[in-house]
């Protein structure tokens, strides 16, 4: 009866994993990059934030308040300030929201003005429908894969709920492994990195499974509830509790509730709100602040945080005199223990809880979980194609391969070259024009590579080729930087920078080194006899 039940959740395992191992690499590998995609890699792909400190409050504030009597009166009730941390926006923003528009706008509308940060000069100025102006905002690489891994461009509620899903079989394939691999404590030091490439690659795909079971099951967990929360989760608890109305159940919810204006006027102190959440938590970082009823009697301002002492982000309440109120979770001032949960989850999912350490941690575990499906499916092939009866042909073999590479090395090579591409768009063409190059860039790169896998080449030469053009790419973003920017990885003005040029480049010379050395004379002999029998 074990005995069945083990076979069972085999089958299951293998299943599980051969239906979705493409889809899984690309969430996962894409997620490892996400981890770093904010702060770190947007601030270097961002010349405005390279020599970025903490903004002046008291500038901050002057914008506010010269900029909020330029606008009408309905606009100024909902102010909401983006400060340029890496973390959202690479300027310094300033959106003055009508919920209800105006005479133009039935919809919320906005007045939105952008600063650089280095010389607070207004680069940007925009009126219109709020919705538009945050969908066309500038993108840069890192952001785009962040989004892409979010819902692979696929909107919502398709994107999200084939994310969520897709973290649902990597929680079912993880506990499955636990159980069919019975000899565990062996299995968790067995690598046998003398023998044969099949050999390799199980012990491989045993020891990133095993090892790395906790954090498996925690992206998955916490995957499959930031896929499926918005677009399913949600609707189900508003059916339950407030008969269907989402509405209601997002006001119920919400962080910040409408202030009631008074008409009577009082000076809003944001430089002293401002300076009171730096005394208060020097070591977490403002990331934005929303201004209800600016210039009221009954003023409030809500400020986020992230950083610092606190795990998750969290929101800081103001009167608009100054005065501090509270501290609250991101999802506003609710008690229970659920809500502590929640609020862990974004952070678990991507490290971003305990310094660039754990994000680092984060990454490389990140990219052991996007193997793992794909060292899974590389096993079920090799084992169908051998033995005295194989169920899978020569040809297909190699076909299969060359699909794998083609879709998976396609995506690694496709996300390569928009880092090399951000430095010729950022010192060769103008901002407004790069929103429209990178999902083009990537999407057509990545599709060229998936066709070349029709094209009946040696598996293991377009393997190589892939590897090349990785390298190439990677290699190329320092030396890119010395010739076009002033801020590269030997100028002193930014560490980030100068770690982020490093590191893509070592990254590139090693893809480049196993490219080159791992094709070794009895590889060259095995695909020419391979070749040989192919054409028999």
């Amino acid at each position: 009866m074990k005995s069945i039940s083990l076979k069972k959740l085999f089958l299951m395992h293998s299943w599980v994993g051969i239906v979705t191992a493409i889809l899984l690499f690309i969430v996962c590998f894409t997620g490892a990059l996400a981890v770093l995609s904010r702060p770190e890699l947007k601030i270097w792909a961002n010349p405005e934030l390279h020599q970025l400190s903490t903004l002046p409050s008291e500038k901050i504030t002057d914008i506010i308040n010269t900029y909020h009597k330029t606008v009408p009166k309905e606009f100024g009730e909902n102010i909401h300030v983006y400060l340029p941390t890496g973390h959202n926006t690479h300027l310094l923003t300033v959106l003055f929201e009508s919920h209800h528009g105006d005479e133009n706008y039935s919809e919320a509308a906005a007045y939105a003005y952008q600063f650089d940060p280095r010389n607070y000069q207004l680069v940007n100025e925009y009126y219109g429908a709020t919705s538009y102006f945050y969908e066309h905002r500038k993108t840069d690489a890192p952001s785009f894969i962040g989004h892409f891994h979010a819902d692979l461009h696929l909107g919502r509620p398709i994107g999200l709920i084939l994310t969520g899903f897709l973290g649902l079989t990597l929680l079912v394939s993880t506990v499955t492994g636990l159980f069919i691999h019975r000899q565990f404590f062996k299995e968790l030091f067995t690598f046998r990195r003398k023998k044969p490439l099949d050999v390799i690659i199980n012990d491989g795909h045993k020891i990133m499974g095993i090892w790395g079971s906790l954090f498996h099951a925690v992206i998955g967990f916490t995957g499959a509830f930031l896929g499926l929360a918005t677009v399913i989760l949600l609707p189900a608890a508003a059916f339950v509790s407030f008969g269907g109305d989402q509405e209601k159940l997002i006001e119920k919810f919400t962080a910040i509730p409408e202030p009631i204006i008074s008409e009577q006027f009082q000076a809003t102190d944001i430089n002293a709100i401002l300076l009171d959440a730096q005394v208060r938590y020097p070591k977490a970082k403002i990331i934005d602040l929303t201004i209800m009823a600016h210039n009221d009697a009954n003023a409030e301002v809500y400020m986020r945080l992230i950083g610092g002492e606190q795990v998750a982000s969290q929101l800081l309440k103001y009167h608009g005199s100054g005065e501090f109120v509270k501290s609250m979770s991101s999802f506003g001032d609710i008690p229970g223990a659920s809500i502590k949960v929640l609020e862990l989850l974004f952070p678990l999912h991507f490290g971003n809880f305990a310094g660039l350490f754990v994000k680092l941690v984060w990454v490389l575990l990140g990219l052991s979980t996007a193997l793992l499906p794909l060292s899974g499916m590389m096993m079920w092939l090799a084992k169908r194609s051998r033995g005295n009866n194989p169920t899978l042909s020569k040809q297909a073999y190699q076909r299969w391969n060359r699909v794998i590479i083609g879709t998976c090395g396609g995506l690694v090579l496709a996300c390569a070259i928009l880092f090399p591409a951000q430095i010729l768009l950022n010192n060769l063409v103008d901002s407004t024009l790069h929103n429209k190059v990178f999902a083009p860039l990537f999407f057509y790169s990545w599709l060229i590579w998936s066709l070349l896998a029709l094209l009946p080449l040696n598996y293991q030469r377009f393997l190589q080729i892939t590897l090349i053009v990785i390298g190439v790419a990677c290699s190329a973003i320092l030396p890119l930087n010395l010739i076009l920017s002033s801020s590269h990885a030997f100028s002193a003005a930014n560490l980030l920078v100068s770690v982020v040029d490093m590191s893509f480049f070592v990254i590139g010379v090693t893809v480049l080194y196993g490219a080159f050395c791992k094709v070794n004379i009895q590889d060259i002999s095995k695909t020419k006899k391979l070749e040989q029998e192919l054409t028999v």
